[in-house]
């Protein structure tokens, strides 16, 4: 019989921004099997309204759980603001990246912080309403993009546009807030061209939100007795989008774990 220490934990994306949070569980936690759902068919999420965010992010999570898993991590900034209401439908643990950013990022004491991410995430100003109550002195100002998602995750990381994309944002910033020494890629599909963001904006240190939350898993497990000691785990993804994009993507990151792909159509 299956010990609850050894199943794995979930992780749910609109696509292949979760990827992102995969390598810092490779690195934090390198003992604990991953099985991981992009719904890329859909991506991006921000752009949607919020009914059908639950639902969608519903379908996933019933979908992890016929897989076993003992938590699950929201690895998309824009699912991660309805967690409250994904939460109360199910047995395991759901962790959010918009909280675990959150509370990194009040230990910095910062002045001010910008925030990158989906129109929808934006929109919901909970970056904004977390760090106003956990970090009060801190302002924060979003930025929001409506199409940066949807181009990293049609696997375009070096494209044209997506620099254009990249710059129009930090302009926007530049021009605001140039006193601004501090951005969070609110958007797990941001740190994909995280390098893209550095070479542009040398000047300001980006938080990678997947840090923060595979710190908060590992404590997670920790606190429950539910840490695993798997010598060789595994990394199963599921997709309703195309398996080169996922290739590409774990090439791009340097992600070491075998993973097997399956697309779900």
């Amino acid at each position: 019989m299956e010990k609850q220490t050894d199943r794995r934990i979930g992780v749910l994306d609109s696509g292949l921004g979760g990827l992102t949070l995969v390598r810092e569980m490779e690195r934090l936690l390198p003992h604990e099997g991953v099985v991981y759902f992009g719904d890329n068919s859909n991506c991006p999420y921000g752009n949607r309204p919020e009914e059908e965010i639950l639902g969608l992010s519903i379908a996933m999570l019933d979908f992890l759980r016929e897989q076993g898993i003992k938590a699950a991590a929201i690895a998309c900034n824009t699912i991660s603001v309805i967690a409250d209401r994904l939460r109360e439908r199910y047995d395991f643990p759901v962790v959010s990246i918009i909280e675990a950013v959150c509370e990194s990022v009040a230990v910095m004491e910062l002045p001010k912080i910008a925030v990158f991410a989906t129109e929808f995430t934006i929109r919901k100003g909970l970056y904004q309403e977390l760090l106003r109550r956990i970090s009060p002195k801190t302002e924060v100002f979003g930025f929001a993009s409506h199409s940066l998602a949807a181009l990293v995750d049609s696997g375009r990381f070096d494209d044209s546009a997506t620099e254009t994309e990249v710059k129009s944002l930090l302009g926007a910033l530049r021009k605001s807030h140039p006193d601004i020494t501090h951005a969070v890629l609110g958007c797990t599909h941001y740190p994909i061209v995280g390098d893209l963001f550095a070479r542009c904006a040398p000047d300001i240190t980006f938080i990678n939100p997947a840090e923060a939350q595979a710190g908060a898993l590992k404590k997670l497990l920790s606190g429950r007795g539910l840490s695993s000691g798997i010598p060789d785990p595994g990394l199963d993804i599921y997709t309703s989008g195309e398996k080169p994009l996922y290739e590409a993507a774990l090439k791009k990151l340097g992600i070491q774990r075998h993973a097997a792909i399956k697309e779900i159509h």
